[in-house]
């Protein structure tokens, strides 16, 4: 039996007032691509002036679909919540039909800053907790299984091609996959509509229903940015109020001037 780790992480920290300071960037005027408007920093689109965004924040425009390439795979870019600092992405597979599967393999894992959210020592993009993406497993099974609810039925969208195979998705807030004799990971993906859904109401669901969490797409943030602008990153990190939507830098410890880290206030 194979057993597929999906884990969460959460910090909680005191905080104080952050303040922001990218006015290098108001003379760049806004980008635009296809339905997507007022791109602005810290994106830009990789024809704009090179004084304009942040490299990391790079996005390209394809036949007047925006796109933002994440590891592997070029992903398309449904929207960018400047107050919340989200970009929400989805899987261009989906885009194609009702019966499509997504064409990449990415997991919550793939972000290291999903496991170090406040100190961003990694990829330029992290989770919200508000909407912290659930998992989509495809499977490829050797045999058809009729008594699991939990195993979705795919076979009325034709993807069955692979040697007479089956293939099988779970959606849902889980942890722990456990894979039936004869079955195997095809293919993993992520959703953040999944994150507004009743816990009591995960399952089961139609593959119509996963195909629509999918056409959603998920959430990234890019507060790191922000906060880098905001927080001395070197001594504080750094989060979202949601409170009074802003950013808040904490410092959990202070050094003093024989070099011994103490507890910020005592």
């Amino acid at each position: 039996m194979v057993v597929v780790l999906l884990l969460h992480h959460h910090h909680h920290h005191q905080a104080c007032d952050a303040t922001s300071n990218s006015d290098n960037q108001k003379l760049c005027p806004p980008s635009s691509c296809g339905k997507m408007r007022n791109i602005k920093h810290p994106f830009r689109l990789k024809n704009d002036p090179t004084n304009c965004g942040d490299p990391r924040y790079e996005l390209s425009c394809e036949n007047n679909i925006t796109t933002l390439s994440l590891f592997w795979g070029k992903y398309y870019v449904k929207s960018i919540n400047y107050k919340n600092y989200t970009i929400r992405v989805v899987d261009p597979g989906i885009e194609e039909g009702d019966c499509t599967i997504p064409r990449y393999f990415l997991t919550a894992t793939n972000f290291t800053s999903y496991y170090s959210h406040y100190e961003y020592k990694g990829d330029p993009y992290a989770f919200h907790d508000y909407s912290r993406p659930e998992h989509v497993v495809y499977l490829n099974c050797s045999k058809q299984l009729k008594n699991d609810p939990m195993y979705v039925d795919t076979s009325t969208c034709r993807l069955n091609s692979e040697n007479n195979s089956y293939i099988y998705a779970i959606a849902g807030d889980f942890r722990v996959v456990k894979l039936n004799v004869g079955c195997r990971v095809k293919l993993v993906t992520m959703s953040s509509a999944l994150a507004f859904i009743s816990k009591k109401d995960f399952q089961p669901f139609s593959y119509v229903e996963i195909h629509r969490f999918l056409s959603y797409g998920f959430e990234l943030s890019w507060i790191r940015q922000p906060c880098e602008d905001s927080c001395d990153m070197n001594q504080q990190n750094c989060y979202m109020n949601y409170d009074s939507g802003g950013l808040v830098c904490t410092v959990d410890y202070c050094t003093t001037p024989l070099g011994i880290d103490i507890s910020c206030g005592k």
